[in-house]
């Protein structure tokens, strides 16, 4: 079984899940806001391989735009459906995405993503763990004071 840690970002409200607690398939984590560097409501998510326990720059995370880790990406794209909000999501800043690193001058190797309805209402703002065949542990939660991720939580998984 390998590990991974998937990554949460820019949450309304730090996570109330204790660390160490097990994330059950389809419990809510948390809802999406608009905290840290962000500039509108949505929701940052990525997955780390192995089990981090602390903030994570992009920057840190390891890839590289043409020898990118395939298996967090199939993982990532595990999260990345309509059981995250139990809504249709649109990816508004998909991984890697040229324009920005054209902007912001870094690598985003994320998706940014919110409901298909955000424009209209808040009403699918929820997070669900999303994996319905694995359970989650919460390995780390908080608001990053230095950088641009707000509150976020950090859930570790195996497969």
């Amino acid at each position: 079984m390998k590990r991974y840690t998937y990554r949460i970002a820019h949450l309304e409200s730090v996570p109330d899940i204790d660390v160490g607690d097990i994330i059950k398939p389809d419990q809510k984590i948390g809802r999406m806001g608009n905290t840290g560097k962000s500039e509108w409501p949505h929701l940052h998510h990525d997955v780390i391989h192995e089990y981090i326990t602390r903030i994570v720059r992009l920057k840190q995370i390891g890839y590289e735009p043409h020898h990118i880790y395939a298996p967090s990406i199939e993982q990532l794209n595990h999260f990345t459906d309509k059981g995250l909000f139990h809504f249709p999501l649109v990816i508004t800043t998909p991984f890697y995405d040229p324009q920005y690193k054209i902007d912001w001058d870094k690598d985003h190797p994320a998706y940014d993503v919110v409901p298909e309805d955000r424009k209209r209402t808040t009403d699918h703002f929820d997070i669900f763990f999303n994996r319905t065949e694995i359970e989650g542990i919460l390995l780390f939660k908080g608001y990053d004071y230095q950088g641009g991720y707000g509150n976020y939580a950090l859930i570790g998984f195996e497969v």
